[in-house]
């Protein structure tokens, strides 16, 4: 039992750190602690530390947000393959000291623009696997969000207004929708973004300005797409990149110069494609590891470049020839200079 000095002391605690959030998150734990009992929901699991507190409610049969018996210092929520099919922010509002909010798997198909109204920790929201369709503008402006990830659901676009134009976003999950085009105009708010999930979309084509604005990108997938189209400068702004996944796309040939520049590139996946041979200069790569299998390789004198450069790069499989039928499954690295047709 906690005497009323003590619970007195405490609130001019609070009113005095105001001014400083961090300060005032660590007060507000210990009031917590000090004047509440520690308590979980009935359907849910929680983790009680020092400075933090986990609920996790992984119960199927869950309909509606667990707010009976949430700790309201609660630090990390996770509600997974239930049946929650809404959320507001009153409900979140009841635990301001959030950072991350996990929310996979669940049949949420909208979200309301205040929906994180309040929350001035949270630094990730997990999303995946619900059925969101649209979302309105402004959805994610009122959290300093660093991870948002809206993977497997049904999006169909992506509205400029999700995040503020001063994002510090730096992990962004949009795999797995249905998206058409790069989302160039949500990108160009987004310079502190290292890593960007846009596999298992329909994406058809990379114009050229269409990542500019992303200089500090490091990891890039574009894997599961219908690209058949690269501009040639559409990596030129994204020198930091270390990886690049363009495995599974329609790509049949690619410019010279598209790689050019990214001389921090360590992984290069352009494996099940369709090309048929590279262009000279196109893996002017210093010391990339790449995966070039599963593409229709062509073995005549137009694929001499790709196979001068297997003796000097890393690469993940075995290239083999697709046609002609004479050269059919041989590997590429093995064959002479007559077997390809070349001249002397």
């Amino acid at each position: 039992m906690i005497t009323w000095l003590l619970v007195a002391l405490l609130r001019r605690t609070i009113k005095a750190l105001m001014d400083s959030r961090g300060l005032l998150a660590l007060a507000l734990i210990l009031w917590f602690r000090c004047y509440g009992a520690l308590s979980c929901p009935v359907r849910c699991t929680c983790h009680f530390g020092i400075q933090s507190i986990e609920a996790v409610c992984p119960d199927a049969a869950l309909s509606r947000y667990p707010s009976d018996g949430l700790p309201g210092n609660t630090t990390s929520l996770t509600i997974q393959f239930t049946n929650l099919s809404s959320v507001s922010a009153h409900e979140l509002g009841a635990t301001p000291l959030l950072q991350e909010l996990h929310l996979p798997g669940n049949t949420l198909s909208s979200l309301p623009e205040d929906l994180l109204s309040g929350l001035y920790y949270l630094h990730t929201i997990d999303l995946t696997g619900n059925q969101l369709k649209e979302l309105p503008a402004r959805v994610f402006y009122h959290a300093p969000l660093l991870n948002l990830v809206l993977k497997d659901n049904r999006l169909t676009s992506v509205d400029v207004d999700w995040l503020p134009t001063n994002s510090n976003l730096t992990w962004l999950d949009l795999s797995g929708n249905k998206l058409r085009k790069i989302p160039s105009a949500l990108l160009q708010r987004l310079s502190h973004l290292e890593t960007l999930h846009l596999s298992q979309n329909l994406l058809e084509a990379l114009p050229a300005e269409s990542l500019h604005s992303l200089y500090a990108l490091e990891r890039l997938h574009l894997e599961d797409n219908k690209l058949h189209f690269l501009d040639a400068k559409a990596f030129s702004h994204n020198t930091n990149l270390t990886h690049l996944f363009l495995q599974r796309n329609k790509l049949q040939s690619l410019p010279g110069t598209v790689f050019h520049g990214l001389d921090r590139l360590q992984y290069l996946d352009l494996s099940e494609n369709q090309l048929t041979f590279l262009t000279p200069g196109t893996l002017g790569l210093r010391s990339s590891w790449v995966e070039l299998t599963f593409n229709p390789w062509h073995c005549d004198a137009k694929i001499e470049y790709l196979w001068k450069r297997l003796n000097n790069m890393a690469v993940q499989s075995e290239v083999k020839c697709a046609s002609p039928e004479t050269l059919k499954d041989k590997a590429l690295a093995a064959l002479t200079r007559k077997e390809l047709g070349l001249t002397d």
